[in-house]
C-alpha cells in the first residue's frame, strides 16, 4: 500500500493512508446540497446528509434544515441523504409537491437494484448489515417483500430455528460492511440453505480502505481511525483494524487524543472513514508531530485493557 510518511523531531513516524478524506459519494452529496442551498427556497433533510458532525454543522449554518420526519417539510426542496430513502417515502415527498434532490450514493442505489434483482429471481433477500441503519432501511424499502436482515451468527441461527430463513436466498451486503467480517455469516448461510446467490454490494472504496488499513495496522504500534462515532463505515474500519492490532483507537478529532496515547508508540498509522474531512486527518497528524517528548515503549498499555477501553 502507499502511505504518506512523516517524521517528527521526537523520533515518531506517522504513516497516513493514501486514501483518506471524503469518498466520491460523500463529495457528490455535499456538492449537490451546497448547490441548492444557494436558492431562495427552504431546503430540508431527514437525518444527516453524511455521518460527520463537522460537515452537518457547516451545512446547517448555510441554511440546511434538519427535520425528524418527512411530514415536517411543508414546501421547498427535500434533499435525500447519501444513505438513501425507502422508495415509498420518496414517492410520498414527490406527491406532496416538494422538489427532490436525490443525493443517494450511486453505490447504495446499486445495492438496492441488486436486492431487487435477487427478489425477481425468486430468492428470499438476506441483507447482511445493521437493521437500524438508514441505508438498510432504503434497501428494504425498495423490495416487495421484507428482507431478512442479519448482522451476527446468533441472529442467523435464530432465523433458521424460527423458520424465517428459506431454502433459496439471495445475499447483499450493507455497502460499508467489511467483507472479512462477513465471511462467517456467508459460510453459515451456505451450510444452512439449499441455494445461495450472492451479489457483492460492498463499496469498492470501502474495500480498498479496509485492505490498506489492515496492512498498515499490522506494522504500526498504534492505529488511529478518524471519523464520527455514528459512522458505520468508520466503526467497521475500527473493528477490522482492532482485529489485527489491539492498540487501535477510534477518534473523531485531535481533541480525543490523550497524552498517554502518544507517550509510548514510535510508529503510528492513521486511516479515516469515508465522511471524514481530510482537514480533520491533518490536524490529528499535526498533533502527533508536535509532541516534544520521545516515545517510551515501556509505557505501552496492556493490549486487552487498551482494546476494551477504546472499543467504539
Amino acid at each position: 500500500m502507499r502511505t504518506r510518511r512523516y517524521h517528527s523531531e521526537s523520533g515518531r513516524i506517522v504513516e497516513v493512508a493514501e486514501e483518506v478524506g471524503f469518498c466520491f459519494g460523500v463529495k457528490r452529496a455535499i456538492s449537490m446540497t451546497e448547490k441548492v442551498l444557494g436558492r431562495e427556497q427552504p431546503v430540508f433533510i431527514v437525518g444527516d446528509l453524511v455521518h460527520n458532525r463537522m460537515v452537518t454543522e457547516r451545512l446547517e449554518a448555510r441554511g440546511l434544515r434538519k427535520v425528524k420526519t418527512l411530514d415536517a417539510a411543508s414546501d421547498g426542496i427535500m434533499v435525500v441523504r447519501a444513505h438513501g430513502l425507502p422508495r415509498q417515502e420518496l414517492r410520498s415527498v414527490q406527491e406532496r409537491g416538494l422538489a427532490v434532490v436525490d443525493a443517494t450514493c450511486p453505490i447504495v442505489h446499486r445495492a438496492q437494484e441488486a436486492a431487487q434483482l435477487l427478489e425477481e429471481r425468486g430468492c428470499q433477500v438476506v441483507v447482511i448489515g445493521d437493521a437500524n441503519h438508514a441505508e438498510i432501511k432504503g434497501i428494504a424499502g425498495s423490495l416487495k417483500e421484507p428482507p431478512l436482515i442479519i448482522e451476527t451468527l446468533d441472529e442467523l441461527r435464530a432465523a433458521k430455528a424460527s423458520h424465517r430463513l428459506r431454502r433459496k436466498v439471495g445475499v447483499v451486503f450493507q455497502t460499508t460492511h467489511s467483507l472479512e467480517l462477513c465471511k462467517e455469516l456467508v459460510a453459515e448461510l451456505i451450510f444452512l440453505c439449499k441455494e445461495v446467490q450472492i451479489i457483492n454490494t460492498i463499496c469498492r472504496p470501502v474495500q480498498n480502505r479496509q485492505d490498506d488499513a489492515v496492512e498498515l495496522a499490522e506494522r504500526v504500534d498504534l492505529m488511529l481511525v478518524v471519523g464520527s462515532a455514528t459512522s458505520a463505515n468508520t466503526m467497521e474500519l475500527a473493528a477490522l483494524c482492532r482485529a489485527h492490532n489491539p492498540w487501535t483507537k477510534h477518534i473523531e478529532s485531535a481533541e480525543d487524543l490523550r497524552p498517554e496515547d502518544l507517550a509510548w508508540p514510535a510508529r503510528i498509522g492513521i486511516v479515516s472513514g469515508l465522511s471524514t474531512p481530510e482537514q480533520c486527518v491533518e490536524t490529528v497528524r499535526d498533533a502527533i508531530l508536535a509532541v516534544a517528548e520521545s516515545p517510551d515503549p515501556s509505557q505501552r498499555p496492556d493490549p486487552s485493557v487498551y482494546e476494551a477501553d477504546h472499543r467504539a
